[in-house]
């Protein structure tokens, strides 16, 4: 009996996705689809996106909905839900086994389970519904994460497959992966979004878990197979705002890299309410002036680095 060969695409697991935002504006240029992947190594204190922090997916709960009902209570064998002395549950995500039952008991729909585990096919299957958008606008598909180079063969496969039908790629990474593993997909992506914090490596550490050394290595690396990447800088108070960081950006760029794109971002607490939902301590950090982001934009500018804005 002839032994039926299967193709390396139903052979590939699926992977954990968390969202697929249509038309989104935000991640890269025109209209885009972006495909949030789940899993990270850094965890940077101010994330927007904490929930992308786990390869697996996640029990969120948002306490502002709940009705205190107690369904979930009665449900729960972990006691991941208990009632405090006010009266009220909270959410113990140590204890969680996201085992969901939780979920379907909740009549006020206070709780969501952030990850999804989805085919190739089934994430191209999406991203078709938006191709007019993508072909109209100059835009594509983004995809973003957590780290979307922590899940290489998925990747390079959802990349050629958009290729095929013309659509635009852009990827938004922290830079912290290995580099050798993801070099073609690199060389095949159309955009590439470097987010860089902290130019000192024992601050980076600090306000993230890492060190930058992996994360300057394959920026560095990246620039010279391709000529499309841009740097982006979650600007924080206190934390990354000061002009020492942004010179040690610009002559970084300068001296290792080709790039001369910088996008500065400033901080948001979109994350915070997020970090509360997954039982996280959030940390709040204080979002920069107008003024202070103008200047920043003027010091790059005059370091021969260009800014740039997708808002």
């Amino acid at each position: 009996m002839r032994r039926m060969r299967l193709s390396k695409e139903r052979l590939m697991k699926p992977c954990n996705i968390f969202q697929l935002q249509r038309l989104s504006v935000n991640d890269g240029d025109g209209i885009r689809t972006t495909v949030f992947f789940k899993g990270c190594a850094l965890r940077c204190q101010w994330c927007a996106n904490p929930e992308s922090w786990s390869f697996d997916a996640q029990l969120m709960f948002f306490p502002h909905k709940c009705t205190g009902c107690g369904n979930c209570l009665v449900v729960c064998k972990q006691e991941a839900n208990v009632r405090n002395s006010a009266g009220e549950i909270n959410f113990i995500s140590s204890n969680c086994v996201n085992c969901g039952e939780c979920l379907a008991s909740c009549p006020a729909d206070a709780r969501q389970v952030m990850g999804e585990e989805l085919t190739i096919d089934e994430v191209m299957t999406q991203l078709k519904k938006d191709y007019i958008f993508y072909l109209e606008s100059g835009g594509g598909v983004t995809f973003s994460g957590g780290e979307p180079f922590l899940h290489p063969e998925y990747l390079r496969l959802l990349n050629e497959k958009c290729h095929k039908l013309g659509i635009n790629t852009a990827v938004e990474s922290c830079a912290y992966f290995d580099f050798a593993v993801c070099q073609d997909i690199i060389a095949n992506i159309d955009q590439i979004f470097f987010d860089l914090k902290i130019m000192d490596s024992a601050r980076h550490k600090q306000y993230t878990g890492v060190t930058n050394e992996r994360i300057l290595a394959n920026i560095e690396a990246a620039s010279k197979i391709n000529g499309n990447i841009i740097i982006r800088v979650p600007v924080i108070t206190g934390v990354n705002d000061s002009e020492e960081n942004m010179l040690a950006l610009a002559k970084f760029l300068r001296e290792k890299t080709s790039i001369t794109r910088v996008e500065l971002l400033p901080y948001h607490k979109l994350g915070l309410e997020k970090m509360t939902a997954l039982g996280m301590p959030a940390v709040v950090f204080e979002t920069p002036s107008e003024a202070k982001m103008n200047e920043l934009n003027t010091l790059l500018t005059r370091e021969g680095i260009m800014t740039v804005s997708f808002k």
